[in-house]
């Protein structure tokens, strides 16, 4: 168990389970109101469903087909305040909607949808750098389409509307930066920190969690925003409770780089809509969106998976996928509303539960929602405590989120790039090309400099790690600073290393050897950390040569 924060003691207002998106924005919202507030993540912060996603902040132009208008109007605007507070982690990406002749609905509908969408988000460049400001929507004819997407088929293609959404360039770094404001705002956060009961007073009210099976955090609100795992996180309780959650399973496969410098939203000859999105020099297939049952913790990339993203695609490519485009595969469980409907078309809408109707007061409940509300999500979830227990909680204080930089943002710059620019000559004495500093810049923020000194005080941490842009100064401070415990905390949720496919070996032993005696590891412990974050590559590769073996079923 890590801490970041304060130290963990005495009793808070507000105690949070789950430490993805959901969780994070709640307790930054809670301390935002000057609640005294933990987050306890049995896991590591975004391990789950938080970091599995298309690299997208949208503002759901897919659920308008759904009429669901007030979750679109609501995303178009927190996209916007989102890419506002953190824009060198969030920019615009631009969209193309394909448009066929043999599928519904045809191009003028399309295109009517599409300007909907756009008149939801008129507002959408108000405030944000001259350079990441997004064009307005318009058509684009087959033959160009064809250019800018060389794998399209021909074949009924009519054209696509190119609109603007936004990219999530590294949802495990904004997840951290998002963190740390919380805990700039004085709140406490722990990973690898298991709820393994709720603590009862002689009422029957909750009164705060028992965290790892011995230590007990005492709070007068708890709570559980444990996405998947929300039901689990209650153990026996969960049935009094009344928590249930629909669970869809979403995978991506990892490709290499198709050749579009544009997201592709294409539906499938099978009516699945899927979206092929260019993303670090890789390509990024998918969501399945499936149903699934059993435990989250289960959750892997199934043959089927795979063969259900290759029909979609192949069905509308010109030519189809073979085993050596496709690098690594991203798997992740999204929490649903249980609204009768299948997890494809169900509401992406979140739902507020208190159970003290089933004789838990203090304990509440949080399913549904997604990153880009998450925001709004933490706003509503804390405004809600609040006035439900206002006679046992402190004062607070107002708290607007909407138009507040992260922590770790750079603060007023009219571009972007002038940021990036300045970041790069900070701590000359670091030696490092432009590149690297830049990449520093924007996973770090403001916080890069930090980096940059640990460089200065052993230039040996200038290190390249093979495979991406990434230095051995990160995983120093991955330990120092941000709570990093495993190998896996280390390359898929600090370093970018790991959140491109398949890490190598040699990169893998590294870094290993690098935060060996940072984490107290003698040589059998690091070995195993290794052998095992190769072995989860090994499985996950297995099944990718099962799905494109000859004579697969597709």
């Amino acid at each position: 168990m890590s801490v970041l924060g304060g130290p963990v003691g005495g009793h808070y207002d507000v105690a949070v389970i789950g430490g993805g998106i959901s969780g994070v924005q709640i307790a930054r919202h809670a301390a935002g109101r000057g609640l005294r507030t933990v987050l306890l993540e049995r896991n590591d912060f975004g391990a789950g469903t938080s970091a599995a996603t298309t690299k997208a902040i949208h503002g759901g132009l897919r659920y308008l087909e759904q009429y669901d208008f007030r979750v679109v109007a609501e995303s178009v605007s927190e996209r916007r305040y989102l890419g506002l507070a953190a824009p060198h982690l969030v920019q615009p990406r631009s969209f193309l909607l394909t448009a066929y002749d043999w599928s519904a609905p045809r191009a003028p509908v399309l295109g009517a949808g599409v300007a909907l969408y756009e008149a939801m988000a008129w507002r959408r460049n108000a405030g944000v750098p001259k350079d990441i400001r997004s064009p307005r929507f318009r058509w684009i004819g087959k033959k160009a389409l064809l250019t800018q997407v060389p794998w399209l088929s021909p074949d009924g293609l009519t054209g696509a509307w190119r609109h603007d959404d936004t990219l999530n360039i590294h949802p495990e770094r904004l997840l951290l930066a998002i963190l740390k404001s919380y805990v700039a705002d004085g709140g406490t956060a722990l990973n690898h920190a298991e709820v393994t009961g709720l603590l009862r007073d002689d009422a029957g009210a909750v009164r705060g969690v028992r965290v790892n099976g011995h230590r007990d955090i005492a709070a007068t609100v708890t709570v559980n925003a444990a996405g998947p795992w929300v039901a689990s996180a209650l153990g026996d309780l969960a049935t009094t409770a009344g928590v249930r959650v629909r669970q869809a399973k979403g995978v991506h496969l990892v490709t290499r780089d198709l050749g579009n410098r544009d997201g592709v939203f294409v539906r499938g000859r099978n009516g699945r809509h899927i979206v092929v999105n260019p993303w670090q020099g890789k390509t990024l297939v998918g969501p399945t969106d499936t149903p699934m049952s059993g435990s989250a913790d289960e959750a892997a990339t199934e043959v089927e998976d795979i063969n259900l993203l290759r029909e979609t695609l192949d069905s509308v490519s010109a030519t189809p996928l073979v085993r050596e485009d496709v690098e690594s595969t991203i798997v992740g469980v999204r929490p649903l509303i249980d609204d009768g409907s299948d997890t494809y078309t169900s509401s992406r809408r979140f739902e507020i539960r208190d159970h003290a109707p089933t004789g838990l007061p203090g304990l509440y409940s949080v399913t549904g929602g997604k990153w880009t509300t998450g925001r709004a999500m933490g706003q509503k979830v804390t405004d809600t405590l609040i006035r439900a227990h206002r006679g046992s909680l402190p004062p607070t204080r107002d708290f607007d989120s909407r138009h507040l930089d992260l922590s770790t943002s750079f603060g007023d710059y009219d571009t972007v790039t002038a940021a990036f620019e300045a970041a790069a000559a900070r701590v000359p004495s670091a030696d490092l090309p432009r590149d690297t500093r830049i990449h520093l810049a924007r996973l770090y923020g403001t916080e890069h400099e930090a980096v940059l000194r640990l460089v200065v005080e052993d230039p040996r941490l200038a290190t390249p790690v093979p495979g991406s842009s990434d230095i051995l100064a990160q995983a120093v401070y991955a330990v120092t600073h941000e709570a990093a415990e495993t190998l896996q905390d280390v390359l898929d949720r600090r370093m970018t290393v790991g959140t491109l496919g398949l890490v190598r070996e040699t990169a893998a032993r590294l870094v290993a050897a690098t935060v060996a005696p940072l984490l107290g590891w003698e040589a059998e412990r690091r070995d195993a950390e290794v052998a095992g974050y190769l072995g989860l590559q090994a499985a996950e590769t297995a099944v990718l040569d099962e799905a494109f073996a000859p004579g697969s079923s597709r």
